[in-house]
């Protein structure tokens, strides 16, 4: 067993999404013959104890060192807020209001307040746990001789542990980008003249000295080849994300008769995403006579109150669907991938993020559901499209829209004959299997030795 050392900011107990992917390729790196030993932030101490003890007793297990981070003056204020707002039962309300309306990002006002704004997102939030994750990755290093390492990102901070390593080390070092890294995808209110020369430089460092540079779609690779065309093309690649059939395979579920078709969003209203083009294709629909309203009904589950700033519930209520909408707190991710399960349809928006897919598209595409994609045309179309797991739509068309619900439920109704007892196996859906991912990832390990 080789040992290669991962450095994840998110990681389980973590229930963050960000937590998934490196979660997958530590659980299915001993098959291919390496032994991860994960860098990770501090999460629930007392069962992050027993997780290391127990991994420490299996060779097939990654053995998890969870750091603390030192205190970031930002992410202490809005702690204290968080709680305060879980003090008066808004902490749902208080989580979404923290992501701001789409063009307030685009803001260049602001004064003295964005400009420490921008210093503190430097190139994000956590850089508080560098230097606690570079003592811990050399102590991990010198330990287990490790030759490897891994780092994936957001927070990008993940990143800077892994360059700093490198530097000290000499590691060989795989970059994988969940979410592209480049001043163009980063908001004008978390940037200014100064911070913006000073992470190009970070970027194109991290770019230069890793071996590897991994991205998850074919778009976010072909952008990073753009940007850095000094360095050799062949060190970008990409290694998409997916599912676990593993995560479905426990779960008792059973999909009702599609009377009501069942539309769900699990997830976050996030920068740009909203329902609105979704709500108001179903109101023109509703009001034509095209659907009925005990034909659908549609539930919105986890941070969901606010979309691009407004409330959704008015959004519900102004257009007349109470009856039809509801709106639910986040649930864990066990629970989330049941009531997946339990859909017909699941909503898939990336109304301003054509670049990046969603994991809750992976999660539909195991579970077999029909997949409405209502965004800009970008790498979630691409995937449905190459796989006819759904249909994908652009929200600035109306009729499309409205022409895509419609084919979302004659879909769910004609699937009923079709369905599967374990979608997850179908495959036409292999290659996204994680533990398939990860056979490529060892081979890319592999390749640096």
């Amino acid at each position: 067993m080789k040992p290669v050392l991962m450095v994840s900011y998110h990681y389980p107990p973590d229930s963050a999404v960000g937590a998934v992917r490196p979660n997958k390729f530590a659980e299915y790196l001993p098959e291919f013959g390496w032994s991860p030993i994960v860098i990770t932030a501090s999460c629930q101490p007392e069962r992050s104890k027993k997780m290391s003890e127990a991994s420490e007793k299996s060779r097939m297990s990654p053995l998890v060192r969870h750091v603390a981070e030192w205190p970031h003056l930002l992410k202490a204020y809005e702690r204290n807020r968080a709680r305060a707002a879980a003090k008066r039962g808004v902490a749902d309300e208080h989580a979404a209001k923290l992501i701001l309306p789409y063009a307030q990002c685009y803001s260049t006002r602001g004064g003295l307040k964005r400009w420490l704004l921008a210093f503190f997102s430097l190139p994000d939030r956590e850089t508080a746990w560098i230097i606690p994750a570079v003592i811990k990755g050399l102590g991990a290093i010198r330990q287990s001789k490790a030759r490897h390492m891994i780092t994936t990102g957001p927070p990008f901070t993940c990143h800077l542990v892994g360059l700093i390593l490198k530097r000290l080390t000499g590691v060989r070092w795989i970059a994988d980008f969940r979410d592209p890294w480049s001043l163009q995808h980063k908001f004008p209110v978390f940037r200014n003249r100064v911070t913006d020369a000073i992470e190009s430089r970070l970027i194109r460092t991290v770019m230069r000295r890793a071996d590897t540079v991994l991205s998850v779609t074919s778009a976010m690779t072909e952008e990073v080849q753009k940007e850095h065309v000094g360095i050799p093309g062949d060190r970008f690649k990409t290694l998409m994300s997916g599912f676990d059939p593993k995560d479905f395979s426990t779960i008792v579920w059973s999909r009702p008769y599609p009377d009501p078709v069942v539309f769900s969003y699990l997830g976050t209203f996030y920068h740009g995403r909203t329902p609105e083009p979704f709500l108001g294709a179903l109101r023109s629909l509703l009001d034509d006579g095209s659907l009925k309203p005990q034909d659908v009904k549609v539930r919105f589950v986890g941070q969901v109150a606010l979309a691009d700033g407004k409330p959704v519930h008015e959004m519900v209520r102004h257009l007349g669907l109470d009856g039809l909408v509801t709106l639910h707190s986040s649930v864990p991710r066990r629970d989330a991938l049941k009531q997946t399960l339990e859909s017909h349809v699941v909503l898939v928006l990336d109304e301003r993020h054509p670049m990046q897919i969603p994991l809750k598209l992976y999660d539909a595409m195991a579970t077999g559901v029909t997949i409405l994609n209502v965004g800009s045309g970008g790498a979630s179309a691409d995937v449905i499209t190459r796989t006819d797991r759904g249909v994908s739509v652009s929200y600035e068309r109306p009729a499309e829209v409205r022409a895509g619900i419609l084919e979302c439920v004659n879909r769910a109704r004609a699937a009923v004959s079709k369905s599967s007892a374990m979608p997850w196996e179908d495959a036409s859906i292999r290659k996204f299997h994680f533990k398939e991912l990860t056979g490529r990832l060892a081979a890319y390990l592999d390749a640096l030795s």
